[in-house]
């Protein structure tokens, strides 16, 4: 990506297509400041793969769900460009690795860092993960409040939003054990709820 590009084409965005005043005192910083934005935080995702799992080995053969819950993400969307904001939660059964603690939150974070669908997202991470960690089975399920609602539109500025979810291995072979990880999602929700 190209800070500098992108910070010439925001320029004449506004002032060309926008017809704002750039000797407004406000709005002098703002394509570098934009493009900075852009560039370096919500789309640094692009162009490379999340690997860095940590994985560490299963030697007790720990066969049980294993669930990372409410990590935070933003991303922006590729219909308008406008961000939308939620939660995920992660499970997975583990085969022959465990991994650490902070990592799926790590790689939600690193995918949600650009232009997308909120389906995309899911299917990014549950690939990623399965392909890297190769558990015997993986969930992920996001629920999102989307800026294209929210802000313009049918303007449905309530909490409105949408869930969508990924399932990998056991998650679709077994109703019982895709059962078990919704109700800990539930369980998870509703703790949060509470607090």
């Amino acid at each position: 990506m190209n800070q500098n590009m992108t910070a010439f084409y925001f320029r004449k965005l506004m002032e060309e297509g926008l017809g704002l005043d750039l000797t407004n005192p406000n709005f002098k910083p703002t394509p570098k400041r934009v493009a900075r934005m852009f560039c370096k935080e919500f789309f640094n995702g692009q162009h490379k793969e999340f690997t860095d799992f940590a994985l560490s080995k299963n030697k007790r053969g720990y066969n049980q769900i294993i669930m990372l819950d409410n990590i935070h993400f933003v991303s922006i969307c590729s219909h308008h460009f406008l961000p939308f904001v939620g939660k995920a939660w992660l499970l997975y059964i583990p085969d022959q690795y465990f991994v650490g603690a902070s990592k799926p939150a790590r790689c939600i974070e690193h995918y949600a860092a650009r232009p997308q669908l909120q389906e995309d997202l899911c299917h990014d991470v549950i690939n990623q993960f399965n392909n890297v960690v190769k558990p015997k089975g993986v969930m992920v399920v996001t629920r999102a409040v989307h800026g294209c609602m929210s802000c313009r539109g049918v303007k449905q500025n309530n909490g409105a939003g949408m869930m969508g979810s990924a399932v990998l291995g056991c998650f679709t072979e077994s109703d019982s054990t895709k059962q078990e990880g919704l109700t800990l999602i539930e369980i998870s929700i509703k703790l949060l709820n509470n607090m």
